[in-house]
C-alpha cells in the first residue's frame, strides 16, 4: 500500500521500515501523516514475514510533535469552532489514546530509530515504541508543555521514575541523546552514520528467536507491565485530564490550548 505522507519499505526481506515523510515540517504530526503511520504499522504488525517493525523520520528530524497549525487529531478545533467542548475534547484525546496503544499493543516488536528533533508527540512515539536507538545529535523533550496542562502520555514517569518525568514535564527542558539514554528515555545514543546500523544489527538479533517465541515474550511483558502500573487505566486518565486542559480559559500568566491555536492561525 502506497502512503501520502509516510515512506513503506522492506528491508532484508523481514523488517517493516516506516517513515515519517514531512520533512519540510520536520515530520510533524497531521491529520494525513497520523492516517499513514498507523495504517503502515497495522500492515506491517498483519504481514507474516515481517518480525520487526522500525519507526524513523525522514532527513534530519524524527519529529517535532503534533502540527498546531497545519492540524491534527491532537490539537484540531471542529470546524467552525473556536473553542473546545467537553465532547469534543474527550473525543480528540480518545482517538489519540486508541493511537498510542495501537503502537504500544503490536504484536511485533517496534523500534525507534531517532535523528534530530525527536519533541512532544515524537517523544511520544519513541515511548511507545519497545525499543529506541538514537543518533548523538538527538534532541528530545516536551517544549510544548511551556502552555501548561497534563501531558496525554503516562509513560513518562513509567520509563523515567517520578523525579525525572516531573523535571522534564515542569521545566519543558530539552535533553540530548546522552542524557536521554542516561536517564531511561531511549535504549542507546550512537554516532549518527552507525545509527542505521545499530538499528538493523538489532533487528538481526531479534529475527534469530523464534517468531511465536518473541510475540509471547512481548505479550506476557506487556502484561507484567498492566499488571504492576495499571497502564491502561493511566493511559484513559492522562487522555480526561489533558482534555480538561482544553477547557480551561486563559488566566493571567498562562495559556490554554484554545489561545494557542488562535495565535498560531
Amino acid at each position: 500500500m502506497a502512503f501520502k505522507t509516510a515512506l513503506y519499505e522492506v528491508l532484508r526481506g523481514q523488517f517493516a521500515k516506516i517513515t515519517l515523510n514531512r520533512p519540510e515540517k520536520r515530520n510533524a504530526l497531521n491529520h494525513q501523516l497520523l492516517d499513514d503511520l498507523f495504517a503502515a504499522v497495522a500492515q506491517a504488525d498483519a504481514d507474516p514475514a515481517i518480525r520487526v517493525i522500525i519507526i524513523t523520520g525522514a532527513d534530519k528530524a524524527f519529529s517535532s510533535g503534533y502540527d498546531i497549525v497545519g492540524g491534527s487529531y491532537y490539537t484540531s478545533l471542529r470546524e467552525g469552532a473556536d473553542h473546545w467542548t467537553l465532547d469534543a475534547a474527550l473525543t480528540t484525546t480518545r482517538r489519540v489514546r486508541e493511537m498510542y496503544q495501537q503502537i504500544w499493543n503490536a504484536t511485533k516488536p517496534t523500534v525507534a530509530m531517532v535523528r534530530g528533533y525527536c519533541l512532544a508527540g515524537g517523544c511520544y512515539l519513541t515511548m511507545l515504541c519497545d525499543i529506541a536507538i538514537a543518533s548523538e545529535d538527538a534532541v528530545f523533550g516536551h517544549p510544548a508543555q511551556k502552555v501548561g496542562g497534563v501531558s496525554s502520555m503516562p509513560l513518562w514517569v513509567y520509563l523515567l521514575g517520578p523525579k525525572r518525568a516531573k523535571e522534564m514535564l515542569f521545566t519543558a527542558k530539552l535533553i540530548d541523546a546522552k542524557e536521554a539514554e542516561r536517564i531511561g528515555l531511549i535504549n542507546r545514543a550512537v554516532p549518527g552514520e552507525k545509527l542505521e546500523e545499530a538499528v538493523l544489527e538489532l533487528a538481526e538479533q531479534m529475527a534469530q528467536v523464534p517468531a511465536d517465541g518473541l510475540r509471547l515474550n512481548k505479550e506476557a511483558l506487556n502484561t507484567a507491565i498492566e499488571i504492576m502500573t495499571n497502564l491502561d487505566a493511566a493511559f484513559r486518565f492522562h487522555s480526561h485530564m489533558n482534555a480538561m486542559t482544553r477547557l480551561r480559559p486563559p488566566s493571567a500568566g498562562s495559556s490554554s490550548l484554545t489561545s494557542l491555536l488562535k495565535k498560531k492561525r
